[in-house]
């Protein structure tokens, strides 16, 4: 095969979005017992012409990137659809977009999307008797897979390329017995219901927190603007030309990457005492809110965080000063929920690089708690209900590390599953026909 799509520059893999894989396919020794196939073996394009009828209505799908899987469009009579020449795809199929396949723009056809209609710029495939059309999606998830595809396609941008089946069809792939096939597809779907449940378990946590945060902002406490709540200052740089600054720090440096969560603790650079003592940064106590004020990241998002613990920081950010953690946790977590909000009001556009408004920040309203007793059930409700998403949020993580590292190994041999593993099919099965 091919080394590389005709006029396409590689050499800089970290240049394509996160949805290509451009390194080049390589497959190792065939696992025992598995036998190497080439593609068109194993799949079968079918073509279901459709005679489209100008009143008739005639529903349109599309292939999500990044293995997204076939989803509705819009429900369209004949005479609305402008393409012409349409093709009937049924439940089952394993459906691929030409022009997106190589950002992951492929999956299975669910049962209800069954007779929906797609242009010519879609192939439809079954699967033949030595594929298992679940094991085949699994599969698509697959680097190996997904570097097939980009590898089979040609053009001057990444955003334009042209897929050539007759080329994906003569690569290569490993496959295990049909048996084999069904284990590994039961246990990847087994992270899969977990990551799903976890997922909706987060979705209702953040609904329910939302819904407590604004019944006690609007019922028990006042507005207070940013401002008043104590001293705001400013970070700095410490020269990158002494090395004394930076050797062997302790002292996290935070900058907007490191913002990447409502409390922060660590950086990814450190300096010393001496650099706090002769630079423009500032040692705040533990306590402290820090916000994001000048960053390209402002278009989308303040980025707001408690430090748990002292810390310096740079010039792209402000910070409200203040010494007691669970009150600065408190004000941390109101500005979160209140982002777009302070968003929409104080980021300045039009400049080369956006920026917060610091006296529309400082001007900005919150509802905060008064008095030890609402200080305590606000600390309860807002951080402690945000500390639980994080926890959970964290687990999610854990289980789609989980599910990339089964995948790995399942999808190449390097772990195998006997009929020990045979119960975990039955238990996908019987979840797959409750669902």
């Amino acid at each position: 095969m091919s080394d590389a799509p005709e006029d396409i520059e590689i050499e800089n893999a970290t240049a394509y979005p996160p949805s290509i894989q451009a390194g080049i396919p390589k497959l190792g020794q065939t696992p025992k017992g598995w036998t190497r196939y080439f593609l068109g073996d194993l799949l079968r394009r079918v073509v279901r012409p459709a005679k489209l009828r100008d009143a008739e209505a005639y529903q349109l799908v599309t292939a999500k990137r990044s293995r997204g899987g076939i989803v509705a469009r819009e429900t369209l009579r004949g005479d609305q659809i402008k393409t012409k020449t349409q093709f009937y795809v049924e439940g089952g199929d394993f459906l691929i977009s030409n022009r997106q396949v190589s950002h992951g723009a492929c999956g299975i056809v669910p049962e209800s999307l069954h007779c929906a209609v797609v242009s010519n710029e879609y192939t439809a495939f079954r699967t033949s008797p030595k594929l298992d059309l679940a094991f085949l999606n699994a599969l698509s998830h697959s680097v190996y897979f997904q570097q097939t595809c980009f590898h089979s396609s040609i053009g001057v941008h990444v955003e334009k390329l042209v897929f050539r089946l007759e080329d994906w069809m003569g690569w290569e792939f490993d496959v295990p017995p049909l048996d084999e096939q069904r284990r590994i597809v039961a246990v990847l779907e087994t992270w899969d219901r977990a990551i799903a449940e976890t997922e909706q378990l987060i979705d209702a946590k953040r609904r329910r927190w939302r819904l407590l945060v604004g019944e006690l902002r609007q019922n028990r406490w006042k507005p207070v603007a940013l401002g008043k709540l104590g001293r705001w200052v400013g970070g700095g740089t410490p020269s990158k030309v002494v090395n004394d600054y930076w050797q062997n720090g302790d002292i996290p440096w935070v900058s907007p990457k490191d913002m990447t969560e409502w409390q922060v603790s660590s950086s990814e650079d450190t300096i010393t005492a001496r650099a706090v003592r002769e630079s423009a940064t500032q040692l705040l106590p533990a306590g402290s809110v820090l916000v994001v004020t000048r960053s390209g990241i402002l278009r989308t998002k303040v980025p707001v965080a408690v430090a748990t613990r002292p810390v310096s920081f740079n010039q792209d950010i402000k910070a409200l000063v203040m010494s007691d953690v669970r009150f600065g946790s408190i004000i941390a977590a109101l500005i979160h929920a209140e982002a777009d909000r302070l968003r929409r009001a104080t980021v300045k556009t039009g400049t080369t690089v956006e920026s917060i408004d610091l006296d529309g920040l400082k001007a900005f309203q919150l509802r905060v708690p008064e008095g030890v007793r609402e200080v305590d059930i606000a600390h309860s409700v807002v951080v402690g209900g945000l500390q639980e998403i994080d926890g959970l949020e964290k687990q999610l993580d854990r289980l789609r590390t989980q599910r990339r590292g089964l995948m790995q190994k399942l999808l190449t041999g390097g772990w195998r599953l006997d009929a020990r593993f045979d119960p975990v099919v039955a238990v996908s099965l019987l979840a797959v026909r409750g669902a």
